[in-house]
């Protein structure tokens, strides 16, 4: 595999844009991403608090996690990864069908060090993230590289829907350029969704499921995101030395 800029751009851009009308009215709600501490209030409120707790206990600890789902045009994407954030570990395989440029990539995350790599090429290119601004395309945040944070920013109203089952709503363009539908494979750049709908379950205080449903001008596209091993050690290795290429320089300037 080449290590040009070409190359490194494809294999960390996996976007499809999703034109749709806006599905609400009036400006998207605002929350505080992370509540600090749980303060008793009634329903609906406190459905919304205890699910952003449970966001927040999952978001700072290791899982593994699985993703499947729609995209626009008849594609799909399928991923498995796993997340360490205590020892700064990440990994995920990402697949994209169904599109003109069907994708499968792999990324490993050790600390500052990113490595990408198409799965059917044995070379990898790696990136210093403590070199790279944060600005550019092809940084990558290890402080939330599942989405999770950014998608507790997003959410607004949550109702109870069972003893661990919850549904609400979310903007989708709360975060602007920085996608995260779904949720462990960020996949989707939206455009005019102010609001979009959600359900989830819980066990124990964890995460268990998010399911997302974007409705753009067409079928509604739906994608579950499914996390287990909680709080689980995670083995995730960088690749072998011999099989890693640098990318090209031009990335830190």
């Amino acid at each position: 595999m080449a290590t040009n800029g070409n190359a490194l751009l494809r294999i960390s851009l996996i976007g499809t844009l999703l034109a749709a009308g806006g599905c609400g009215g009036g400006e998207a709600p605002d929350p505080t991403a992370w509540p600090s501490t749980a303060v008793p209030s009634p329903t609906p409120d406190q459905a919304r608090e205890d699910f952003l707790q449970a966001l927040q206990r999952t978001h700072r600890a290791a899982y593994r996690y699985t993703v499947r789902g729609d995209l626009p045009e008849g594609a799909d994407v399928q991923a498995t990864g796993a997340h360490d954030p205590a020892a700064r570990l990440f990994e995920v395989k990402v697949t994209v069908n169904g599109t003109a440029s069907p994708s499968a990539t792999h990324r490993i995350v050790t600390g500052e060090h990113n490595y990408l790599r198409d799965l059917d090429d044995k070379l990898w290119v790696h990136l210093d993230l403590s070199r790279m601004s944060q600005d550019s395309l092809v940084y990558f945040d290890m402080s939330d590289p599942a989405g999770l944070a950014r998608f507790s920013s997003s959410i607004g109203s949550v109702r109870r829907t069972g003893p661990n089952a919850y549904a609400g709503r979310f903007n989708p363009e709360k975060n602007h350029v920085k996608h995260f539908i779904p949720v462990g494979a960020p996949t989707i750049f939206t455009l005019g969704v102010l609001f979009a709908d959600f359900t989830a379950t819980t066990d124990r205080g964890w995460i268990t499921s998010i399911t997302v449903e974007v409705d753009p001008k067409g079928p509604p596209l739906h994608i579950t995101t499914e996390f287990s091993g909680h709080g689980t050690k995670m083995q995730i290795k960088a690749p072998p030395k011999a099989q890693v290429r640098e990318a090209n320089i031009s990335y830190y300037e």
